[in-house]
């Protein structure tokens, strides 16, 4: 069993198309399974004394 971990640094929305994609240029090398994706999106900057 080897587990991968990859840090792509692409356009927020991207991830579920990205994953699909190294999914299957892996699976040549036999069976795959996505564990877990996270997406990092950017966070807004907050002027001083706003609330969510």
């Amino acid at each position: 069993m080897l587990t991968i971990t990859i840090k792509v640094n692409a356009p927020p929305g991207q991830a579920i198309g990205i994953k699909e994609h190294l999914a299957m240029c892996l699976e040549q090398y036999g069976d795959t399974r996505v564990v877990s994706i996270t997406e990092d999106l950017p966070e807004q900057i907050k002027m001083k004394g706003e609330r969510k």
